[in-house]
């Protein structure tokens, strides 16, 4: 059973599919369902790779026995390879179904025994095609039908459950978003055309072998083209979507990375002149950290830093007092900076109840927005820094604390002391209070000790 399947077409696709298999396998094997996706891709390639003329070669090669039975137990083989594709598929569609998923590998050690003797029972039905030298429909006979029932039995009945689940996907339209109904409509219709392979073949095998009739197919160039275009082509661009959506997470690509990006000049700045405000960052078992869940720290660290220079600052005025124009309210940051660093005391008796600490932005967008405008407008002010009253450089050390804030709170504390910020960071547990927290929602932030908790 050697693939009728161009190189042109067969080389892209299984570089394309090996490809999808090794950046899952690097990124998306955490949850039950990303690794069956894996398991079922990686059986997917090497039932293609069973089906190249080049590699049943190589096995005639190295194997003992008569090539030509080599090369036709691989090409049988490959059919089995197509059941440990499908076993893994129906353990998904039974976790999508609701099945239990502390149970998952126990159940998908059955799925995958009843793969394991169904293409047992095709080795030993398909004995008689490979003694002849002869593909499965080329011999035909009785043997033949034993050998397509016991493949599409599993094959239908995974059909018929991916089938149900995407039916019932699809009509919870009121739960889903439209990318999750044009998931579930795709998966449909390869349970359908699954689903038409595993009815028709078996019957038409058996109309064949009753009437003496030829197969219509006897090189199952069919079979395969279609095997080719489900498996190789249509499956692997749909899990390829999630795996291109993780990479552009993991490389900072996407919109939540890139807002990261733009907000890190300016917290590492803050967060060096006030470090008592970083909070501990957990990263996953990979040293990761969830950008959506950086992005939140960067902003709540951000707004807390803010809150405490204003005690430093002659203009009091929160964003909205300044007009909007965030260039004015990033020289106020830059001057409170540079008057902590210099040593000058906090002021506490300035301040009117009409100056009091006002979170201006409420909602998450509007508070994002408005940072991303001070960022934007922090290079341009935080050279003043270095000009207020003649006092130590807090630019410079910003520059050698800024990498280490968000690892250890600890370092540039010592730093900031030893440039004379001594006294406004002798307590670390003393913060500025604040009814509301940086985000706009009731509740505050408070350290104990050496951790923080939000």
């Amino acid at each position: 059973m050697t693939s009728p399947i161009p190189d042109l077409i067969i080389w892209p696709a299984l570089t394309g599919l090996a490809l999808v298999l090794a950046g899952r396998w690097w990124l998306l094997r955490d949850s039950l369902v990303d690794r069956l996706i894996n398991r079922a891709l990686a059986t997917a390639l090497a039932e293609h790779l069973l089906r190249e003329a080049w590699f049943q070669q190589s096995l005639a090669w190295l194997l003992p026995g008569d090539d030509s039975d080599v090369m036709n137990i691989a090409g049988q083989l490959s059919l089995g390879a197509v059941l440990l594709t499908i076993s893994n598929i129906y353990g998904i569609a039974k976790l999508w179904e609701g099945a239990d998923p502390a149970h998952t590998w126990r159940r998908q050690w059955r799925y995958n025994l009843v793969a394991i003797t169904a293409t047992a029972v095709i080795l030993i039905a398909g004995t008689p095609a490979r003694r002849a030298d002869q593909l499965i429909n080329q011999a035909l006979g009785w043997p033949a039908v034993v050998v397509w029932v016991a493949f599409s039995l599993p094959l239908g009945a995974t059909a018929l459950l991916v089938g149900r689940v995407s039916v019932r996907e699809m009509r919870a339209a009121g739960d889903t978003t439209w990318q999750e109904r044009a998931l579930c409509t795709v998966v449909l219709c390869i349970a359908v055309a699954l689903g038409v392979f595993a009815v028709v073949t078996p019957i038409e095998t058996i109309s064949n072998v009753m009437t003496g009739q030829p197969s219509p197919d006897p090189e199952m160039h069919w079979n395969m083209w279609a095997g080719f275009f489900i498996s190789a082509v249509s499956t692997p661009s749909t899990v390829a979507v999630p795996l291109i959506s993780t990479l552009l997470t993991h490389i900072g690509s996407d919109r939540t990375g890139r807002y990261c990006r733009r907000l890190r000049p300016m917290w590492a700045d803050l967060t060096a002149a006030v470090p008592e405000v970083v909070l501990e960052t957990r990263h996953d078992h990979n040293g990761r950290t969830d950008p959506a869940i950086r992005l939140h720290r960067m902003t709540v660290e951000i707004r807390d830093c803010l809150l405490h220079l204003k005690r430093y600052s002659d203009s009091p005025d929160d964003l909205a007092a300044t007009g909007g124009d965030p260039h004015i309210y990033t020289r106020r940051i830059a001057e409170a900076i540079a008057a902590k660093a210099a040593g000058h005391p906090p002021s506490t008796s300035r301040f009117t109840p009409r100056h009091q600490v006002r979170p201006g932005a409420r909602d998450l967008t509007a508070e994002l927005r408005q940072l991303l405008a001070l960022a934007k407008a922090w290079p341009h002010a935080r050279g003043l820094t270095t000009t207020i009253d003649n006092g130590p450089q807090p630019t410079r050390l910003l520059a050698g604390c800024a990498d280490r804030a968000d690892r250890s709170p600890t370092r540039p504390v010592a730093a900031l002391r030893r440039f004379g910020g001594a006294r406004a960071l002798s307590n670390p547990k003393v913060r500025p209070a604040s009814s509301l927290d940086p985000m706009g929602s009731p509740g505050m932030i408070e350290r104990t000790g050496s951790t923080t908790s939000a």
